[in-house]
């Protein structure tokens, strides 16, 4: 599996993660050894920089797979990080609720939905605290800060997080959305391809899946 992950760039290595906290999250750490034994990774400040891209990545993931999971993803790191390579940065720290967090989260669900927003928000009408929470925290909060991971990348994390739950509308939704964003639709094949191999790893069924090319049409 690590040398299929070898073969793709940095970003879909990374982000391709979401699906390996679903399977067993303890394997992240593995993942982690396995990056840091590259080249590109050899030096203190370069395994920094991708620590912060892992931690963010494990972020969003809350949002996308609970807390649990990325939590122990990022426990079996933490038991193998080197002290010279911990990065105490804060991301998050001074964030705060308010117009501009709204402003921000729902512009990115504009770019992801387009035209399809209507019809995904009209679902929530009678239930209106998964609207807030959509609005203000999935989004808000975490999926349109991109101050780390851009927003291919985020979109990237979301795909493959929904997809190896094998949750088949929202995932036809953020095959559309990766597309959007500017994937290409043999990238975001191959990111597919990617998270069942993992599905395969950790033996889980993802049989209800669509593909890139079933909604090519609505991009």
């Amino acid at each position: 599996m690590y040398e299929i992950l070898s073969k793709l760039q940095l970003r879909s290595a990374v982000t391709s993660l979401s699906g390996l906290v679903c399977v067993d999250p303890h394997h992240v750490g593995t993942l982690y050894t396995y990056l840091i034994s590259k080249p590109e990774f050899a030096t203190s400040d370069s395994r920094k920089a991708l620590i912060r891209r892992i931690r963010e990545a494990l972020v969003k993931n809350i949002s996308i797979q609970g807390v649990v999971k990325p939590i122990s993803a990022l426990f079996s790191i933490v038991e193998i990080e080197k002290p010279e390579d911990k990065d105490y940065s804060f991301s998050r720290e001074g964030w705060q609720t308010g117009p501009e967090n709204v402003e921000r989260g729902n512009a990115w669900l504009s770019c992801i939905y387009k035209g399809n927003l209507d019809d995904a928000v009209r679902r929530f009408a009678a239930h209106r605290d998964f609207e807030f929470i959509s609005r203000q925290i999935t989004y808000g909060l975490y999926l349109s800060d991109h101050s780390i991971l851009d927003g291919l990348s985020t979109e990237l994390i979301v795909l493959s997080g929904i997809m190896i739950q094998n949750q088949a509308l929202e995932t036809a939704w953020h095959l559309r959305g990766t597309r959007r964003v500017g994937a290409s639709q043999e990238d975001v094949e191959l990111i597919q391809q990617c998270v069942e191999l993992v599905a395969q790893f950790g033996r889980i069924n993802i049989n209800k899946m669509p593909r890139v090319t079933d909604i090519e049409a609505e991009v």
